[in-house]
């Protein structure tokens, strides 16, 4: 272990020696040179913090050797972007004016001119600089640090954004998105180490994760609904629930945007837990190299390298190229991870009105997953094992091979409309082998788990596309915007094959061994047992042949505008939708009726096809009032629609969806220069109309046994979650930075049919209290704080649990045998207590080019579970106190 781990820093000091050497070789030859070198390739080394707009533009005119020339009424109560580190003019001058809606233009060689920065055409924006003048006169670069999109949060240093795209499908500030949002930017990323989809959602505000069958697996609750839905670049959304597993490396996102709460305007059918949207990395219009690697606890190491520049056709033509390398174990015992990452994209500004953009992502991941969790003892009780403890076997495996393919096209209509296409095609195949315990241990004789597994090949294709109209028009003086748009997913996850159990009757560990399904002492547990030899693989024994999904959606979004305060935001959407199934059974032995048929199908397949259709009515609707240009309030009501077609009644036919609703009622606020945003919502979601079941069939259709059947509608049967949502971000002074978001959340079953569970939760899992936050402070008033920021946080939550039933009282031994059987049960919750977990990271600046940072998470060392589980399986440790040492570089 020692050997291997002075390698692995042996290789990443060698790759770090190998570009920091060039570079540093270049600074000096640039510093020895002088301005003149400086002036051919306009590029300064700059230092400025955050300072008033009048104080900034004077360094900057010391610094950069330019003139900065404006009106004094444009600097009043605006504050400057701290910029440092070695860059070009242009770029050091969009970051020192990111989101501050002060702009520029060249009026010489030598002078620069800043003027207030109009809104752009279609995009209610407090923030965006617009870059102007001849570095930005190829188009498609009208985001900030030189990014084509107007919602790119890179370079701006900040917690917050001037726009989403999450809830309009176009360019919105916060404040006029009539919906709980919020953002995880570039920077929050890059200071809180979030590497992983998973991790982010962690950070996320409202957002509960929870474990699932495996290391591998998160799940994810908002407003006490799974949250199931991932858009990228905002088109539509692809699907998880057909053997699509989201093992997403954050390096090739610019940030990620969160909905809560119903999202069906423009997704169509789903939970109203809210949608995840994912925005890629757009090529940028200069040259930029960031080189990132860290090593830290549980044997992990990282390294990124992340690299764009204009390619051709005078900048029309831009690239980016990301590749990652991680390897990684876990606070537990034998389970691992190695994954590579590779994405590209080419961006192509094809005429003054027309940018193409496509790309590639490939991701190959080798892991040793933990099948189960930890199991509790028969009567509930914790087991109290260490966090090291992993009932898991080093030949355990779970590999993955995604690649995805996407193409996109924005055409401008004039100068108020645009017409935009979105395809994105993924494919994921997987294969797996999983041992792991299932079964309670009895508090007498410290047994009663066993081995259980599982084996399979999986693939997953979804095809997602989406084309949306955007654009606005006038009435009486008042702007009013429309949005047409039409998008289809198509996920497929047949085409799989499962091995079954590969611990049987028959399991014998090695020659003479004994035979059959062996107990498992968890309190004594040694995976590396002869006694947990691998066992073979099975032959096949079932498939899917069909596994799939096809929805359609068309919509009409409108944002109408009146007296200039009250702005009326309401849409329809026709849905449709398609479920495709049908699983075959495999001979795997060579007796019966199988003989001689071995891995050909044991019947043919029955294909079961569900599809349901309709208008959303009511409509969507929401009402803004803008108290002053920064304070915004809403109400708003969208509608829930999720299709049982799989459910029949008996007379065979189709079942009504589940309806519901989802009403919001809000205030937004938005500081005059952008730099913050604030939130509060108080939210009540209805969702009825279930099915339940009356009789048992089977009733025969034309293609065989109906598998479920009958089922009716129970009007009384109503899931109830209401809450309030608070939260904080961007910058509270200069350099200093925070994010905050607050949760408090009730959920309860309503209705007779529910018995002994009505007014209980729902989603017990989800803790009714949670606090996330986050805070940085970048000193830079001179001496040696200036290079020096200092971060933390914290995420506490109040108890969770989980309900179940226990064993509480006993047998005696029998005499002869030993075994313990039960004598009564009972009702029982698995709880979690309320804890808080603390994180810490000092980073400090050593050059113009290099950074040095340290993380800690779980800083006090909480021992907690992160999901609390049943007594067989399912209990999954939070993790211990951890550090990560990280190395930057931009140039």
């Amino acid at each position: 272990m020692f050997h291997s781990r002075v390698t692995r820093w042996a290789i990443a000091g060698a790759a770090a020696l190998a570009l920091f050497g060039p570079v540093a070789a270049i600074a000096q030859a640039d510093s020895r040179a002088g301005s003149a070198v400086a002036t051919q390739a306009d590029v300064r080394v700059f230092d400025i913090p955050a300072l008033p707009l009048a104080t900034a533009a004077i360094r900057f005119s010391e610094q950069a050797g330019v003139q900065l020339v404006f009106d004094a009424p444009i600097a009043k109560g605006v504050v400057a972007k701290a910029v440092n580190g070695r860059m070009s003019i242009k770029d050091a001058l969009t970051r020192m004016l990111a989101a501050t809606g002060v702009t520029w233009r060249y009026l010489n060689n030598g002078t620069i001119t800043l003027e207030r920065a109009p809104d752009s055409a279609g995009t209610r924006v407090l923030g965006p600089v617009r870059v102007q003048g001849t570095a930005a006169e190829g188009g498609g670069t009208a985001g900030i640090n030189g990014s084509s999109d107007a919602t790119a949060t890179e370079g701006t240093g900040s917690y917050t954004s001037g726009a989403l795209s999450i809830g309009s499908k176009t360019a919105q500030s916060m404040k006029d998105t009539p919906q709980s949002v919020s953002v995880i930017t570039a920077q929050r990323m890059a200071d809180q180490n979030i590497n992983s989809f998973a991790e982010a959602m962690s950070y996320a505000t409202g957002i509960t994760r929870t474990g699932g069958q495996t290391s591998l697996d998160s799940g994810f609750i908002s407003r006490g609904f799974g949250l199931t839905s991932i858009q990228i670049d905002g088109g539509a959304p692809l699907s998880t629930s057909y053997r699509y597993y989201a093992q997403l490396d954050m390096s090739q996102y610019d940030h990620v945007e969160l909905l809560r709460g119903a999202a069906g305007q423009f997704n169509g059918y789903g939970d109203p837990s809210g949608t995840v949207n994912l925005v890629r990395k757009r090529p940028l219009d200069h040259r930029q190299v960031t080189l990132e690697t860290e090593a830290g606890s549980s044997d992990t190491y990282r390294t990124v390298l992340d690299a764009t520049s204009p390619l051709a056709l005078d900048g029309q033509l831009r690239g980016r190229v990301v590749f990652t390398h991680q390897e990684n174990k876990y606070f537990y015992d034998v389970a691992g991870d190695k994954k590579t990452l590779l994405y590209g994209i080419l961006e192509y500004d094809l005429t003054p009105s027309t940018v193409m953009r496509g790309g590639i992502s490939y991701a190959r991941q080798n892991s040793v997953p933990w099948y189960n969790g930890l199991p509790r003892y028969e009567n509930g009780d914790d087991l109290h094992l260490p966090r090291s403890t992993c009932l898991c076997f080093p030949w355990n495996h779970w590999d993955f091979d995604t690649r995805e393919f996407f193409v996109q096209a924005d055409q401008k209509l004039g100068d108020r409309w645009t017409l935009k296409l979105n395809v994105t095609n993924n494919r994921q195949d997987t294969t797996r082998k999983l041992v792991g315990t299932s079964g309670a241990v009895n508090p007498i004789t410290g047994l009663g788990p066993t081995l259980t597994g599982n084996g399979s090949e999986l693939n997953s294709k979804q095809l997602v596309a989406e084309a949306t109209l955007a654009g606005s028009f006038d009435v009486l003086g008042q702007r009013q915007e429309v949005l047409l748009g039409v998008n289809r997913s198509h996920a497929d996850g047949g085409d799989t094959v499962g091995h079954g159990n590969p611990i049987s009757s028959t399991y014998t560990p090695y020659p003479g061994g004994p035979v059959g399904i062996p107990q498992i002492n968890v309190l004594s547990f040694d995976p590396r047992s002869p006694l947990y030899s691998e066992p073979p693989t099975l032959l096949p024994s079932q498939g899917d042949v069909e596994n799939g999904a096809v929805d359609s959606v068309g919509y009409a979004d409108f944002r109408l505008t009146a007296f200039d305060r009250w702005h009326l935001v309401s849409g329809v959407r026709w849905s449709q939708y398609r479920r495709d199934s049908s699983s075959v059974t495999i001979c795997n032995t060579n007796s019966g009726a199988c003989a001689g048929r071995v891995g050909s199908w044991r019947s043919p397949p029955v294909l079961y096809t569900y599809s349901a259709h309709d208008v959303s009515w009511p409509p969507t609707v929401s009402l803004i009032y803008d108290v002053n240009p920064s304070l915004s309030t809403y109400v708003g009501y969208t509608d829930i629609y999720q299709s049982q077609a799989n459910y029949v009644d008996l007379d065979l036919k189709p079942l009504e969806p589940i309806l519901g609703s989802n009403v919001e009622l809000g205030a937004k606020w938005q500081a005059p220069d952008g730099r913050l945003n604030a939130s509060l919502a108080g939210y009540r979601i209805e969702k009825k109309h279930f099915a339940v079941e009356v009789e048992d069939g089977p009733y025969l259709g034309p293609n065989g046994t109906y598998p479920v059947c009958c089922y009716s509608i129970d009007p009384s049967n109503t899931q109830l979650s209401q809450g309030i949502d608070a939260e904080l971000a961007g910058e509270v002074r200069p350099g200093w930075q925070v994010s905050t978001g607050y949760t408090w959340n009730k959920n309860e079953y309503k209705g007779r049919s529910n018995g002994s569970s009505e007014g209980q939760p729902f989603a017990s899992i989800q803790p009714k209290h949670l606090l996330k936050v986050w805070t940085s402070r970048a000193f830079r008033s001179g001496g040696w704080l200036n290079d020096l920021t200092v971060a933390g946080g914290v995420i506490a939550q109040t108890k969770a649990y989980r309900a179940g039933s226990a064993c509480v009282e006993f047998n005696p031994p029998n005499p002869t045998t030993g075994a313990v059987t039960c004598l009564r049960s009972a009702p029982y919750q698995y709880t979690q207590k309320a804890y808080a977990i603390l994180s810490a990271r000092v980073d400090y600046r050593i050059n113009s080019v290099w950074n040095v940072a340290l993380n800690s998470d779980n800083l006090t060392d909480v021992r907690y579970y992160q999901t609390p589980g049943g007594s067989t399986s399912g209990n999954w440790y939070g993790a211990p106190r951890s550090y990560r040492l990280s190395l930057r570089g931009q140039f």
